[in-house]
């Protein structure tokens, strides 16, 4: 009788420990700053701004521009691409194109993607939010973008909506956008108290009026985060980049 040979179970691999995640937000002014780059300058200046990073949220987006940056990172990123105003003149005037909006660009595999129009009961310019679910470090993740209107009441009415939209959501969420409304504004200190700006500095992104008015909000799955800034490119957009990293803390 031959003794049994007992059967080595292997040790599941361990998942890789998760790289910091890097973000970026920019509104790129698309339409109302005339650059005068040619659309191939324009997109090579914003391939280098953003090169490296996991996820990015742009605003102000003209439909010409959108098509370039798809077109030059196909195969590196997915891309989503919210049209918020389909008579842009600004727009046509600089790229031939009427499309203006807001984008996601995103590493990893794309499971789906939302839009909420926000309230405009005065007919003003429409705009929206904009979520993509993607695998970011072997995660699910939601990563959002907006630009809400900066008039009178309608920015803490679209801030408040895009609040209520979020409140039941309780998975990873990224949110970079430019919210028109600064840290000390009650809307903005609602979302404070359920996410974490990857700026507590709150250092200023939009100089014309020295006002920090764009963010990157994470809720508590990231930690380690941390602000590198980017400075201002006044001859690019009347905003400054805000960018960060943060690493999953659910590993």
């Amino acid at each position: 009788m031959t003794t049994p040979v007992p059967v080595v179970t292997p040790e599941p691999e361990p998942e890789p420990a998760p790289e910091p995640l890097k973000l970026l937000t920019f509104n790129v002014c698309g339409g109302l700053c005339q650059t005068g780059f040619s659309l191939n300058t324009w997109t090579s200046i914003l391939l280098r701004q953003i090169e490296g990073a996991d996820a990015v949220f742009l605003q102000e987006v003209c439909g010409k521009q959108f098509d370039a940056l798809r077109a030059r990172l196909a195969g590196s990123y997915h891309a989503e691409y919210v049209v918020t105003v389909r008579e842009n003149r600004s727009c046509k005037r600089n790229w031939g194109d009427h499309r203006f909006g807001i984008a996601v660009f995103v590493k990893g595999p794309v499971i789906d993607r939302a839009v909420w129009a926000l309230p405009n009961p005065r007919h003003d310019e429409p705009r929206a939010l904009l979520c993509v679910d993607a695998v970011l470090t072997y995660r699910p993740t939601r990563l959002c973008t907006t630009h809400v209107d900066y008039k009178g009441h309608n920015r803490e009415m679209h801030v408040n909506y895009i609040d209520a939209v979020i409140r039941g959501w309780t998975g990873p969420l990224i949110i970079g956008g430019d919210l028109n409304l600064s840290p000390g504004t009650a809307p903005i200190r609602n979302l404070y108290r359920r996410f974490h700006e990857i700026d507590p500095m709150a250092r200023v992104t939009f100089p014309e009026q020295d006002l920090k008015i764009d963010y990157i909000l994470l809720s508590g799955h990231f930690t380690h985060r941390t602000a590198s800034g980017g400075g201002w490119l006044p001859w690019l957009s009347d905003h400054r980049i805000l960018r960060g990293t943060a690493t999953r803390a659910d590993f």
